[in-house]
């Protein structure tokens, strides 16, 4: 095992028995954003009373929010490549595509076009926003992932189209779709794109810019090694003003609110609302911080492919064994084991300190593998071998 792996996996605290591939649920997290959240409390409960000094130093406790909440946005502008203006912070990637929907002024008959293989945390406040405000879901087949995802989505749009939300990668099977033509045949209609971005983010590169979508939600407990409640959302500036807040708080206004009147923030910070977990959005500064500085994008990227595609073409040798995901992807690969059921591959996989999960809605269901760049070639030889067995 080399330096850098033994690095990786001392610093996300993985045990040399564990063979962690359900980072498409949750990641390991890395000591990094532990250190942070642990600061935090210490450095909240000296604002709190435990210090006089310190309470005198900080001043205002909205000064320690400005410290902390600023960072926070910098790191994820320079990871997206935005605006710290168009980010918004929330506790999840849900929270964050609820904000986006509910802010969308939608007129009963309105529709909404979805990727048939979307995650029920889009689907759940989609279908919400269906029986509330008369909204039509238009399901767009993309099969298992195969069938592409522009031409579907282009035959799928109407006059009553008005936002598509669609993963950037596909929580079933893994595949990634060419969100930029998408945006640029939805753009051409007056169509916002929502993404839902969480299964993308820290297996591969993300450029908002350059993806041209008008919001894109995430959140860092998953392949980014981060805590859970550290979500974002992006809002493009040209789709601020389309976006309104639908519930706010002294943190949506300029001045906090403070006078007669209300007048909005400029920037994504509308969307925000009161009192936030300092510590946990320090625990998700740290972890950007951590795999950019310490871990490197250009290895963690390369290492989910190198690594995704290994254990691919070992199960492919595997009597019995379908891949329902294609090569060439990264990290997340769907398979099933014919006469086998992906809940008993997956307790026989876990007895074996394999962690993995099972997919109900690909065709057929399946178990999917969560690679990360902390796994070892050693990590594909023990899951192949766990699958020959099983299928045996």
């Amino acid at each position: 095992m080399s330096d850098k792996i033994s690095f990786v996996r001392r610093e996300l605290n993985l045990p040399d028995e564990t063979i962690a591939v359900n980072a498409g649920s949750w990641g390991p997290l890395c000591s990094a954003a532990r250190r942070a959240i642990e600061v935090g409390y210490e450095a909240a409960a000296k604002l709190r009373g435990d210090d006089p000094g310190y309470m005198r130093e900080k001043g205002s406790g909205l000064v320690r929010y400005d410290e902390v909440i600023g960072e926070a946005k910098e790191e994820l502008g320079r990871f997206l490549n935005c605006s710290p203006d168009e980010v918004a912070l929330c506790d999840s990637t849900t929270t964050a595509m609820n904000i986006f929907l509910w802010g969308y002024d939608f007129q009963p008959g309105d529709e909404v076009v979805v990727g048939s293989l979307e995650n029920p945390a889009a689907l759940v406040p989609l279908r919400v926003n269906a029986m509330r405000r008369g909204v039509r879901l238009v399901f767009a087949e993309l099969r298992n992932g195969e069938r592409d995802a522009t031409e579907s989505i282009s035959c799928t749009i109407s006059p009553r189209t008005r936002m598509i939300l669609i993963s950037d990668v596909n929580y079933a099977t893994g595949s990634r779709i060419d969100l930029r033509s998408i945006s640029r045949v939805a753009h051409e209609e007056d169509i916002l794109v929502l993404s839902d971005g969480i299964q993308a983010v820290g297996t591969q590169p993300v450029d908002v810019k350059e993806l041209e979508v008008d919001g894109y939600a995430m959140a860092r407990h998953k392949f980014l090694c981060g805590p859970d409640g550290a979500g974002a959302l992006y809002v493009r500036e040209e789709a601020l003003s389309r976006i309104h807040p639908t519930y706010t708080g002294v943190f949506s206004a300029s001045g906090h609110g403070m006078g007669d009147g209300v007048t909005l923030m400029e920037t994504a910070q509308r969307y925000e609302v009161s009192t936030r977990p300092l510590p946990v959005i320090l625990g998700g500064t740290a972890c950007l911080r951590w795999l950019g500085e310490k871990v490197g994008w250009p290895y963690v990227f390369a290492r989910c492919r190198e690594l995704y595609n290994g254990l691919w073409d070992r199960l492919s040798d595997i009597p019995g064994v379908t891949l329902i995901s294609e090569r060439g992807q990264s990290s997340l690969l769907t398979f099933s084991l014919q006469g086998v059921e992906p809940r008993d591959v997956a307790s026989k996989l876990r007895e074996r300190n394999i962690f993995t999960r099972t997919i109900s809605v690909t065709e057929p269901v399946g178990v999917r593998l969560s690679i990360g760049f902390w796994n070892r070639e050693s990590d594909l030889d023990a899951i192949a071998d766990a699958v020959s067995d099983v299928a045996a």
